[in-house]
């Protein structure tokens, strides 16, 4: 067993010093007691947070970034963006995928994320064929997930259609498309591969409404039915339309109409929805999956996020588009739009949590948590012992009390708070650098030379 003796520790009871987590060999928290005796484990100082559970990330997008800046007509918008991507994933192989994979996760890692659920969309070759180990794709981002050291949960989405009512796939689409007995043969092949790995969990992930039917989504949701289900909704104005033209009702509207949607759901921004589909969603317990600096860079909206935590509704953040790796900063985008859309400060708190940093911290990791399907909803008996110290010493939090350590952290400029991040009880990160952090790089930086000279 190991003993870990902590200076500061947030616990899901709140602030505590002088504590000792006992860890098993597997990585789980067994016990935590107030520390006795420091003679046995490391002790560790500085102020340890629990992980933040990253729940919507689209690992290759991560080679993109910067690259679709530049405005291509004049209503630039994310339909225009998605074709500037269909054209950078077309040149993807098995290994830039596992390069750039690992990459994003070391990333990640130390930008404060100890759990991901990659949405998984690309799975054939570059000539849309599938490959002949049909899961060679989803194997190449499990292998960067394990370079990393970074636990995940893999959603192979299920693609079928342009658009809603069935639509025939488009050209720059080919690598996605499955029909459902090729998908099922792919979700059974990757729960063998599961069996095998500690650090993989599986979920299942229809796309949108416009990439698959009611009858598609119905045999999705009878192949695992505990798993977490993650879908694309209402995430654009044409896509609410669009539907309203389909099916007479709008995205939230039809789905629950149609679909018993419960806590094992995550629906992926929501930004477009209505008072009374909040209420709905809220009362099901789904967990919308907000991604709010994707959400700007693609001028989706702003999600209506002071209504539905008002009704309790469960939320969590996730990279998305991977043009922000600090979890930190996705909390303070979402606390900033809404101060920008209601003209007040401190919008997103609680009575019994009146600080904004602790609110959207707590809230964000335990809906994170949820979608991902994994045991990392804080520092208590029987998680997983993921977490993240931070750097007492440097001078943003001199004199401050602990009660603000996580208002400094989403809300100060600084960017250096983290030293070191565990994953089941295993130091990943050391001051900021990742264990494997020059290995990674290079490997990355050979994959990117070759693909991006041939743009």
């Amino acid at each position: 067993m190991q003993q870990l003796h902590f200076e500061h520790i947030l616990l899901d009871t709140g602030w505590a010093e002088g504590m000792t987590l006992e860890i098993d060999p597997s990585g789980y928290i067994l016990s935590i007691e107030r520390t006795m005796n420091k003679e046995t484990g490391e002790t560790i100082t500085g102020a340890t947070i629990p992980g933040m559970p990253n729940l919507h990330s689209h690992a290759f997008q991560r080679a993109m970034a910067g690259l679709a800046e530049k405005r291509a007509s004049p209503t630039d918008s994310f339909w225009s963006w998605r074709k500037v991507m269909y054209g950078f994933l077309d040149m993807l192989e098995p290994e830039d995928i596992t390069a750039i994979t690992a990459q994003l996760y070391k990333e990640l890692l130390r930008g404060g994320y100890t759990g991901v659920a990659e949405f998984h969309y690309l799975h054939h070759s570059r000539s849309g064929q599938p490959y002949g180990d049909k899961s060679l794709m989803s194997q190449a981002v499990i292998e960067g997930a394990k370079e990393a050291g970074m636990p995940i949960t893999l959603l192979p989405v299920f693609y079928a259609h342009a658009g809603f009512g069935g639509l025939p796939p488009e050209p720059g689409q080919q690598r996605f498309i499955n029909k459902p007995d090729r998908y099922q043969e792919l979700f059974c092949a990757l729960q063998c591969i599961e069996k095998q790995n500690p650090g993989l969990t599986l979920g299942i992930a229809p796309h949108s409404l416009r990439a698959a039917t009611k009858d598609e989504i119905d045999e999705l949701l009878k192949l695992s039915p505990e798993s977490p289900f993650h879908i694309h909704i209402a995430e654009q104005q044409k896509e609410i339309e669009d539907c309203i033209a389909s099916y007479g009702k709008r995205p939230v509207e039809w789905l629950y109409e149609n679909f018993n949607v419960d806590d094992r759901w995550c629906l992926v921004h929501a930004t477009h929805i209505t008072d009374a589909e909040i209420t709905q969603i809220a009362k099901s317990r789904a967990v919308v999956g907000l991604c709010p600096l994707t959400e700007a860079n693609l001028g989706d909206g702003i999600f209506p996020a002071k209504r539905f935590i008002s009704e309790e509704g469960s939320f969590g953040v996730g990279s998305d588009s991977n043009i922000c790796l600090n979890a930190a900063r996705e909390l303070e985008s979402l606390e900033y739009g809404q101060r920008l859309l209601h003209q007040e400060r401190n919008v997103l708190t609680s009575k019994t949590l009146p600080n904004v940093g602790r609110f959207l911290y707590e809230k964000s990791m335990s809906g994170g948590a949820r979608a991902l399907g994994q045991p990392i909803s804080g520092l208590q008996v029987g998680a997983r012992a993921d977490f993240i110290v931070l750097n007492l010493q440097h001078p943003d939090f001199y004199g401050r009390a602990r009660e603000n350590f996580l208002d400094i952290l989403l809300f100060s400029a600084a960017a250096d708070f983290k030293t070191d991040v565990y994953i089941a009880g295993e130091k990943i990160v050391k001051q900021g650098q990742h264990k494997r952090e020059e290995e990674i790089t290079r490997t990355y930086k050979a994959r990117m030379s070759k693909l991006l000279a041939s743009l």
